[in-house]
């Protein structure tokens, strides 16, 4: 209940926290309220900004949302200890580049101006691998040099397997989370009672 009232109020960081904590400690015969838990843990957040993104850059909605969902729990103004800032997670120099001028951490905090950015750069990545999720995921995690180094033939004979060799572990979980929130906002799926 605590995760669902901090999300209502715009606390998604905690409130997905809590969310996740509680899908792991529900009781399997707990059923009516693993689906109450499910639609709360795959509710989208900042949809104003992401559809506004989504229209001017062709960059999927429901993409942005999986990438927003991991990177900030749907937080606009987090920071990573490596630098990168907003609902996104834009590196200053990235958005810079994106931007063609320096931006202020104000500027990147702005859910607006940060979801556009980070839709621009998953639109080159998704160019750059004609709409590949798994390699636009990794690329964004690790970027596209390493990422290219790790293509092989098992992409496409079987990328479940792919995704298990990538040599980054941190990139190999995010890729897992970022195509399974994609998955989960494009196909809901609500757990099914007995009766």
């Amino acid at each position: 209940m605590e995760g669902r009232l901090r999300r209502a109020v715009g606390d998604h960081w905690m409130g997905l926290a809590q969310l996740e904590q509680a899908s792991l400690r529900l009781p399997a015969e707990a059923c009516g309220e693993a689906a109450v838990l499910e639609t709360a843990l795959h509710e989208k957040a900042q949809q104003p900004a992401l559809e506004r993104a989504s229209r001017q850059t062709g960059v999927s909605a429901d993409l942005l949302a999986a990438v927003a969902k991991q990177e900030s729990r749907f937080t606009p103004g987090v920071r990573s200890a490596a630098g990168a800032v907003g609902l996104l997670q834009l590196m200053p120099e990235t958005a810079a580049e994106l931007a063609g001028r320096p931006l202020a951490a104000a500027e990147l905090e702005d859910p607006e101006r940060n979801a556009v950015l980070g839709a621009q750069y998953l639109r080159q990545l998704l160019l750059l691998w004609h709409g590949n999720p798994l390699l636009v995921a990794a690329s964004y995690n690790a970027g596209p040099g390493a990422v290219a180094s790790w293509i092989s033939p098992l992409l496409n004979r079987a990328p479940e397997l792919w995704v298990e060799a990538i040599p980054y572990p941190e990139t190999r979980l995010y890729v897992k989370k970022v195509v399974g929130n994609l998955w989960s906002f494009q196909e809901p799926r609500l757990p099914r009672c007995p009766g």
